[in-house]
């Protein structure tokens, strides 16, 4: 008999676990939500990326998890850094091809 009460013991206290961890990560979840959706700026330049990036986080959270979402993330800041910078390279090298203003006159 002790080891049923035993048992029992230890399947409530690993359910008193699970939920106390959903309930952190619901938590966590709604705190991020809420960071995500107050503007950086007085006047931002889209209005929908920042419920955008909620929506999206709050449907890949669950699936991916907060370690593969937080890699996820940083890599995407990598690549958009990387981008970005490819661009700005690009940019000074290559002559424009937009004829000069003052070509234009006679």
């Amino acid at each position: 008999m002790s080891n049923q009460n035993d048992y029992a013991t230890r399947k409530a206290l690993l359910v008193q676990r699970c939920d106390l961890e959903r309930l952190r990560l619901q938590r966590a979840l709604g705190q991020a939500k809420t960071q995500l959706r107050q503007p950086l700026t007085p006047e931002p330049s889209a209005p929908w990326t920042a419920p955008f990036t909620a929506t999206l986080v709050s449907l890949a959270l669950p699936h991916l998890g907060v370690q593969r979402l937080q890699n996820l993330v940083a890599l995407l800041k990598v690549a958009l850094t990387g981008y970005r910078a490819w661009r700005l390279w690009q940019s000074s090298i290559s002559p424009s091809t937009e004829p000069h203003k003052d070509a234009l006159r006679p």
